[in-house]
């Protein structure tokens, strides 16, 4: 059931992929690129800054987010002619809180593969609720270390020429988290640094990289960002939906959540 509903949130991205195709790649359209695979790959929980359960808590669910993407967009429209405005990521969200206000968050997407694109992702965090050291805090508090990994690939036919394109991302970062401490409801917001590297890379006879850039197959670029991020997590006893809006890399990100847990 659950892959029946991760096939679903990642079909568009995932078909789309399929039929733009990457070539003449430049260091702008590498960098392009970096940015918004990072953007889409960065830890997505949606859990604000108050501490899991008085003692111990557990959540697992199902997360989806959605990153907009005009520089690959642009890049598809100008070697095919195809759309791809948007990237899509999802998975399953599992966290677990523990006493002195740790919580330890994954997501994971197992490689699935979707009209001809190969993807899978995952993402760990580590939360600190800094309360448990200054309790006269008048909201939550927290610090939270992330670290996502995510691969994409594909088989492209340009002029003629098959090969296969691969994609890897790595993001690293800190956030720093807000929240109110009301019941029920949990606004947040919160800032971080964010550090991204990306890998693409082809194998066939042909490269996708415009020979003025590089004659190899394979490129990496790091970047990096500031992070703005705002959301809002609803506890119904067991049930738990959750929405958030983040803006990194130079794009903007929308994602949801279900799930149990208490």
């Amino acid at each position: 059931m659950y892959k029946f509903l991760l096939c679903s949130l990642l079909f568009v991205s995932q078909a789309a992929v399929a039929d733009p195709a990457f070539s003449g790649i430049t260091a702008d359209d590498l960098e392009g690129i970096s940015n918004e695979m990072s953007a889409n790959f960065t830890h997505n929980s949606m859990m604000g800054a108050s501490k899991m359960g008085m003692i111990f808590g557990f959540q697992v669910g199902l997360v989806g987010a959605v990153t907009d993407a005009p520089k690959i967009d642009a890049i598809a429209k100008r070697n095919t002619g195809a759309e791809l405005p948007k990237l899509y990521n999802g998975g399953l969200m599992g966290a677990l809180g523990l006493p002195f206000g740790i919580s330890l968050e994954a997501i994971v997407l197992p490689e699935m593969e979707v009209a001809g694109t190969k993807v899978s992702s995952t993402s760990l965090a580590f939360k600190y609720n800094i309360n448990e050291v200054i309790p006269v805090l008048p909201v939550n508090l927290a610090l939270r270390g992330v670290y996502s990994t995510a691969k994409m690939s594909f088989q492209q036919t340009v002029s003629g020429v098959t090969s296969n394109v691969k994609n890897e991302t790595s993001v690293t970062g800190l956030q720093l988290l807000f929240s109110p401490m009301i019941p029920i409801v949990e606004p947040y917001i919160g800032v971080g640094i964010l550090n991204g590297s990306d890998t693409l890379s082809n194998t066939g006879v042909a490269s996708i990289f415009d020979p003025s850039f590089t004659t190899g197959q394979s490129e990496s670029k790091n970047v990096s960002t500031t992070q703005l991020l705002a959301g809002v997590e609803v506890s119904l006893l067991v049930f738990k939906l959750g929405a958030e809006y983040s803006q990194a890399f130079g794009t903007s990100r929308y994602g949801l959540k279900m799930s149990l847990g208490f």
